[in-house]
């Protein structure tokens, strides 16, 4: 086989070559351009180290998460516009470097820091929500919302053992205020290999009519909207609610000065035990409220079903007594009916013995018969 020949056979495999490459340069342009394109319109958690003052110029911003602002939707609480975050799965934050991190919008531009250290703060406080019912693992839930618009962070915090952060929970000794120093300066030293996963971030509605007006397309607005509607039309319950904020005012008004975390899942307690009472509004029994709101509060949930148990008791016995009484009313019915009978019987042998001109011997037969 001469040269040319030889060349000549390489030659389609060479252009298949550069086609290819030709092919992946061009893919590789694009999403290179959709990335720069979706950068402004999406809400991240990035690294900032010190607020700043220790970035590397020349380095790549660090994202944690992130999630295209239009993704989002309205959450469970329809005033909010909630956006899930994909993990970033290059980068994971340490909980120990919690305090460094922001929450980003616009392809950099900070809307919140978690550094409680930062000087002229709008403040933020935090929130354990305890057990998260999506995760699988013995991750703590925990949320930050940050002033001065309510702009929420959800977040898990995987490593830290479950029993030391459901005493914690229990325990009034750190207030909303103090959560990211505890968790950073306290739980971080403890279990250096702790890590933090970004879950949500949400915004209240309201504050950022302009983004939902601008940065939705169309057909996603119409979604979006369509879906909160329904959800608050199948949802709404005045009386419901008007019984809930009840239940809760009263707690404050009596003295409860338990956490926001402890104090819901308190109300939500009060709640379940007047639902399984048929109490769902003001009016009904409002001493049953008083009295489950009181119990709650010297006896907690066991007080509550020992109350609920003893309801339930005392309708059983209730139950059984009217039964009782429905059936001695049975029986003198019954004992009437045969009194009845028996002068029915007595009137018709009289009959039949004035038929027979008073034969005694003929009432003997017929009883007989």
């Amino acid at each position: 086989m001469t040269e040319e020949a030889s060349i000549s056979d390489l030659l389609p495999l060479i252009a298949v070559a550069l086609n290819d490459k030709a092919a992946a340069d061009a893919y590789e342009e694009l999403a290179t351009a959709r990335e720069e394109r979706d950068i402004p319109r999406k809400v991240e958690v990035t690294r900032c180290l010190n607020n700043g003052e220790d970035e590397d110029e020349d380095a790549e911003a660090v994202v944690f998460a992130s999630a295209m602002f239009e993704d989002g939707k309205y959450g469970s609480n329809t005033n909010l516009w909630s956006v899930t975050l994909e993990q970033n799965s290059n980068n994971t934050c340490r909980l120990a470097d919690l305090r460094d991190c922001h929450i980003c919008v616009g392809g950099g531009f900070p809307v919140a820091t978690l550094d409680d250290e930062f000087p002229n703060d709008a403040g933020f406080q935090g929130f354990f929500n305890g057990e998260n019912s999506e995760s699988s693992s013995d991750a703590c839930a925990v949320s930050f919302c940050f002033s001065p618009y309510s702009t929420w962070l959800g977040l898990w915090i995987h490593g830290w053992p479950r029993e030391e952060w459901e005493a914690f929970i229990q325990s009034p000794s750190y207030g909303p205020d103090d959560i990211c120093h505890y968790l950073v300066d306290i739980v971080a030293a403890q279990h250096p290999e702790a890590t933090v996963e970004f879950r949500a971030v949400s915004f209240v509605a309201r504050y950022i009519h302009g983004a939902l007006k601008r940065l939705l397309p169309p057909r996603r607005k119409e979604e979006v909207r369509t879906d909160r509607d329904r959800r608050i039309a199948e949802n709404h319950d005045p009386d419901g609610e008007a019984l809930y904020h009840f239940v809760g005012m009263t707690m404050r008004e009596q003295g409860n000065e338990a956490s926001p975390v402890l104090f819901m899942s308190q109300v939500h307690s009060i709640m379940g035990f007047l639902g399984a009472m048929g109490v769902n509004r003001l009016g009904v029994n409002d001493d049953l409220i008083m009295t489950a709101i009181e119990t709650h509060e010297r006896l907690g949930d066991e007080g509550l079903q020992e109350m609920q148990n003893q309801l339930g008791q005392d309708e059983e016995e209730e139950s059984e007594e009217g039964d009782g009484d429905d059936e001695e009313e049975s029986e003198e019915e019954d004992g009437d009916d045969e009194e009845e009978s028996e002068e029915d019987e007595e009137d018709g042998l009289l009959i039949k013995e004035e038929q027979v001109g008073g034969s005694r011997p003929y009432v003997e037969e017929a009883n007989e018969v």
